[in-house]
């Protein structure tokens, strides 16, 4: 489930895919190409995701994870970012054009609260929620997320080690994309949150725009996969490869998520 900002006209749930809005044409045409590289500017922009998770009754790893990508894309792809006067469309293309970095933070309560003031768009999944920022400078954070951190929390595993891609492959799977995570890298939840949304939004950008409209009214269903790197689908049937910059946890390089339709 998506949650726009109040008084945000946001996204429809259901509305028939044959006519795409003008509005999410021109949103989408702004994605960055999959085979973007960083072209190393000495400013850096983030997006942040802050991620709900209360002290008691703790998500779903899986479902905030899934929650985490679909906030993500679906702030990309928000009617905002066709406004050519707003910041927020202002905010996505630097961040475009500059190093697309995601910094995942964690509240609860009232620092969960308040942080729906920040614009960005806040995405539920099995009760698990997670909200994607419009990015800003890395110095530069909201003073909503400011004191967020995300350090000493994480949740356990809790799906299945072992999926066979040839059963993803089948026809279950095949009217969502599901994103593939190297469990093997042993990454945080907050450092997965950001490598998701990472892989949606790549993922939306090898869409038509057709396309993407039809998935966006699903919600932009998908599934998250967090299994050990031999278990993925051949490189073939990848739609896109996410290689992490190594600013944190990880090998600079290192192939964090793919993205299978």
């Amino acid at each position: 489930m998506l949650q726009e900002d109040t008084g945000s006209s946001g996204l429809e749930a259901v509305q028939s895919v044959q006519s795409v809005p003008e509005w999410f044409v021109s949103a989408h045409a702004l994605l960055p190409h999959p085979h973007y590289r960083d072209p190393g500017e000495d400013v850096p922009w983030a997006m942040p995701i802050v991620l709900e998770i209360p002290k008691k009754a703790k998500p779903s790893r899986t479902a905030l994870l899934e929650a985490s990508a679909q906030a993500v894309v679906a702030c990309c792809l928000d009617p905002r970012a066709a406004d050519e006067t707003s910041l927020y469309r202002e905010g996505l293309v630097s961040w475009y054009g500059a190093r697309i970095r995601k910094l995942s933070r964690r509240a609860r309560g009232i620092a969960w609260e308040r942080v729906q003031l920040a614009p960005g768009v806040t995405a539920t999944v099995s009760g698990a929620s997670a909200r994607a920022l419009v990015p800003t400078p890395v110095e530069e954070v909201y003073p909503e997320v400011a004191k967020l951190q995300i350090s000493g929390t994480d949740l356990p595993y809790d799906a299945p080690d072992a999926t066979d891609p040839a059963t993803a492959a089948g026809e279950d799977a095949a009217s969502h994309p599901i994103i593939w995570v190297d469990r093997d890298l042993g990454m945080s939840v907050g450092k997965v949150a950001a490598q998701v949304g990472h892989g949606s939004m790549l993922y939306a950008a090898t869409l038509s725009a057709d396309a993407a409209w039809a998935w966006a009214q699903t919600g932009y269903d998908l599934e998250v996969r967090e299994v050990p790197r031999g278990q993925w689908p051949p490189e073939s049937e990848r739609a896109v490869e996410v290689r992490d910059a190594g600013f944190t946890e990880i090998a600079p390089g290192s192939v964090t998520v793919a993205v299978t339709r």
